[in-house]
């Protein structure tokens, strides 16, 4: 009987650990959106300590402009933190980016917005944390390709 008593104290016990853990869930406010206005080119450290890179990446040469409906298509992957349109998600949204982003950092739109796609911690727009991993795998074509869609929002 003394056995069953235990039990069943250990089994309560553990019920409103449970049941305790379960309220006291932190809520965390829904952010309001951002509007998109980069600030200048700075240098960032990076977490590994190596320090930003401002080297600009190549630019894109625009007589061979890209695909915008196999831009689109490469969107996917971004679609989940950026927006097509002015709302953020958890990054800025991006329609109008390429007509901001030309002369924001003495480097043309497009080779910006590659940069800001192949090394994501070049440069940080004031308000959004440096999470966005970095899409460094995509080729010349699919860079071409992306902006090219870019330059279609608005």
């Amino acid at each position: 009987m003394l056995g069953k008593r235990i039990f069943l104290l250990m089994v309560a016990s553990i019920t409103m650990l449970v049941v305790l853990a379960a309220c006291t869930e932190e809520v965390i406010p829904t952010q309001e959106p951002v509007e998109f206005n980069p600030t200048a080119a700075v240098p960032v450290d990076r977490p590994d300590g190596s320090g930003g890179d401002t080297t600009p990446v190549e630019e894109i040469p625009v007589a061979g402009a890209g695909n915008a409906d196999a831009g689109k298509r490469l969107f996917v992957s971004c679609s989940a933190c950026h927006s097509t349109g002015k709302n953020q998600i958890v990054g800025p949204g991006l329609g109008g980016v390429y007509a901001r982003a030309d002369g924001l950092t003495g480097l043309s739109a497009e080779a910006y917005i590659e940069q800001s796609v192949r090394e994501p911690g070049a440069y940080i727009v004031d308000g959004f944390p440096p999470v966005m991993p970095a899409f460094d795998f995509f080729t010349e074509s699919d860079m071409q390709d992306l902006i090219a869609y870019l330059k279609t929002l608005e």
